[in-house]
């Protein structure tokens, strides 16, 4: 393990890279102060107070003050802002007549998470606005204020966000990303090792110093990555928990067992690859490949009781998702090691079905492929 440094690139320079990069660059937890344009044809008071409202906010920063739709599109086009607001002439004037004037704003989508936001908050702003300004017209015309403030608003929302309460967008990235990434770190780093003694034609050698039994080998060869990966993912939830301020309801043991589990079925994977494929390049690929799609396939960007039927059943195919659920049973939702035994139980499935599936192959290419010493 000392003779190359890809070794030590692998199992703690990156990692410890991932951990530092997603507990520093996402401490402020959600983006702020995003740049939008305000087209203000009425420029009366109420109009002014819109502006003054939305540039206060959290998400949002009044960059540009314009005055036409072109030049707020063009603004747009450029990457300059995110998002405009609109406000039609006569505004003031018809929101005390009783009219119901329309405030337009646009927002580009492709940044989905930035756009988003500011969507939101502009229409909690305008929301809020409109409610205020149809209790003042209201109450001038002398409607009692209960009365009138149930005729404005005739429903009152009571939510309650669970486990992520100001909406952290670490909370929802890094919880999956930094030990997502050092899964796929031991799934290629399992490879590696493995194909660099066909490679490099010592595979029969390695295969003698395991009493030429394939498995013992393999445990030997795999056994201190296993500790190492393993360290570094339970340093990651270290960080979520104690610096990042993650939410952690159950019990950090089951997590740690969870992470355990997690890297032995990405070795298990990378075992089968290279049994499957005895060529170090190949297999690499592929397990490049199959580790990237985790991350799509594992639910936490795009639901799992979302996706097509035809799709669903490969989503169990990636240990990444087992992960995720048991993160979300535990460090969520703080259920017990008996209500998150169907994740763990299939991680076990991975080692064992994965790896014995192609494992005589490999132990048939590490004695006849062995063409560059022995």
């Amino acid at each position: 393990m000392i003779s190359r440094p890809i070794y030590l690139v692998m199992t703690i320079i990156i990692p410890s890279i991932v951990i530092i990069f997603f507990a520093t660059f996402f401490n402020q937890g959600v983006p702020e102060q995003m740049p939008i344009a305000v087209i203000d044809f009425d420029n009366s008071s109420t109009s002014r107070m819109i502006v003054r409202s939305l540039n206060a906010g959290q998400m949002c920063k009044i960059k540009y003050k314009l005055t036409s739709y072109e030049s707020a599109k063009t603004n747009m086009q450029r990457g300059e802002i995110y998002a405009f607001v609109i406000i039609p002439r006569n505004f003031e004037k018809d929101v005390y007549n009783g009219k119901q004037p329309v405030i337009n704003f646009h927002t580009e989508y492709a940044h989905y998470l930035g756009s988003s936001l500011i969507m939101k908050e502009i229409q909690t702003t305008l929301t809020t606005i409109s409610i205020g300004a149809d209790l003042k017209v209201r109450l001038q015309k002398g409607e009692n204020q209960y009365y009138a403030m149930a005729q404005v608003n005739p429903i009152a929302n009571d939510s309650h966000i669970i486990a992520n309460s100001k909406l952290n967008y670490a909370f929802y990235l890094s919880s999956i990303m930094m030990p997502g990434i050092i899964c796929l770190m031991a799934l290629m780093c399992s490879v590696y090792v493995i194909g660099i003694e066909l490679k490099d034609g010592t595979s029969r050698r390695w295969l003698v110093v395991g009493n030429k039994n394939i498995v013992e080998s393999l445990t030997g060869k795999l056994l201190p990555y296993t500790v190492l990966f393993w360290i570094m993912i339970i340093m990651s939830e270290i960080v979520m928990e104690k610096f990042m301020g993650f939410p952690n309801e159950g019990n950090p043991a089951i997590m740690y067992l969870g992470a355990l589990f997690t890297v032995i079925s990405y070795q298990a994977v990378g075992i089968f690859l290279t049994g499957l494929l005895p060529s170090m390049r190949t297999a690499l690929s592929i397990a490049a490949f199959y580790g990237t799609m985790g991350f799509t396939l594992s639910g936490f960007t795009y639901p799992n009781a979302a996706m097509l039927d035809a799709v669903k059943p490969y989503t169990y195919l990636y240990p990444l998702r087992q992960y995720y659920e048991i993160y979300c049973n535990v460090q969520i939702n703080g259920l017990s090691f008996s209500h998150t035994l169907v994740p763990f139980i299939i991680l076990m499935l991975f080692w064992l079905v994965f790896p014995f599936s192609t494992v005589k192959h490999l132990r048939y290419a590490a004695v006849k492929l062995n063409y560059k010493r022995d």
